[in-house]
């Protein structure tokens, strides 16, 4: 296990080679009876175009007739988002059994995917999130087996049962035109000379971290705006599911979100199950699950 303190935030991270043994490094740096409360990001889906409709659909296997859809999931992000809701109902269930004040929490990947060609991605976005009254069905079925429903889903500001990522980037892009203004982020334009710029955080360790770049904000920047979100809402301890390819950025945007803005009392646990095609538990942890964890 490694351990690092920057500033005001500590890191420990480990690796785990089973679902048993994530559970137990969980259990340990997210004990029940230390937490008031808890907010659980599993679940996490990208839109996917239906060739058919023409409209945008989650990508998420078990919501899928069509062969075709299905193996493009299949090969992008496998098992992760039906596997991670799965998880995370267990564990809020688990929680809840022990008094603490758990939500869970639904990021939707709503732009890498949505196609530039045809109708403007605003709109597809805009229908798909008018159109999303209820969870998949696949994972309402879980959260009744886990003695839930979609009242345990904690609401972002824009949507009742969604987090889109989207809005997220939007939203740090205000806030760092405040934060740049405060000297508390650095915006720096670069040699290119064709006038673009960056905005960057300068961490501790005297190292920039880059969350916006020629106007686009980061996943960093998002996870940053989302863990304010829920700081904002009343929970100081979030449990994020996060794909194996984006475990860096993430990590990025939780260290830089509990640096930057004044959120005491803290705790983040970052696991990456899976995310990058696996179909199985055994590949999944067969390539090892990095677990990370940050106080504030």
């Amino acid at each position: 296990m490694n351990h690092a303190t920057t500033g005001q935030v500590s890191r420990t991270q480990r690796l785990v080679a089973s679902e048993r043994e994530l559970r137990d490094a969980i259990a340990r740096d997210l004990p029940g009876e230390d937490l008031a409360s808890l907010v659980v990001m599993g679940g996490h889906f990208m839109l996917f175009e239906d060739a058919t409709s023409g409209r945008l659909v989650p990508g998420v296997i078990e919501e899928q007739a069509d062969a075709t859809m299905r193996r493009r999931i299949a090969g992008r992000v496998g098992v992760f988002p039906g596997y991670t809701w799965q998880l995370s109902a267990g564990l809020l269930r688990d929680y809840a059994a022990e008094g603490v004040d758990s939500r869970l929490l639904l990021l939707v990947n709503d732009w890498q995917y949505v196609p530039s060609a045809g109708r403007p991605a605003s709109e597809l976005r805009a229908e798909f999130f008018a159109g999303f009254t209820a969870l998949p069905a696949s994972y309402e079925e879980i959260l009744r087996d886990a003695g839930l429903s979609a009242s345990d889903v904690l609401p972002s500001r824009k949507h009742p049962l969604a987090f889109p990522e989207t809005w997220l980037k939007y939203r740090f892009q205000k806030s760092a035109d405040r934060l740049v203004k405060q000297g508390r982020l650095e915006k720096r334009y670069l040699d290119s000379g064709s006038g673009d710029s960056e905005v960057a955080f300068l961490d501790a360790d005297g190292n920039y971290r880059t969350l916006i770049s020629c106007g686009i904000t980061g996943c960093a920047g998002e996870i940053t705006e989302m863990v304010a979100e829920v700081y904002r809402a009343g929970y100081r301890a979030i449990l994020i599911f996060a794909p194996g390819e984006c475990l860096m950025p993430v990590q990025t945007g939780v260290d830089i979100a509990l640096s930057l803005y004044d959120l005491p009392g803290m705790r983040v646990v970052i696991a990456d199950p899976g995310g990058s095609g696996e179909m199985s538990a055994e590949e999944i942890y067969g390539k090892l699950v990095t677990v990370t964890t940050f106080r504030s």
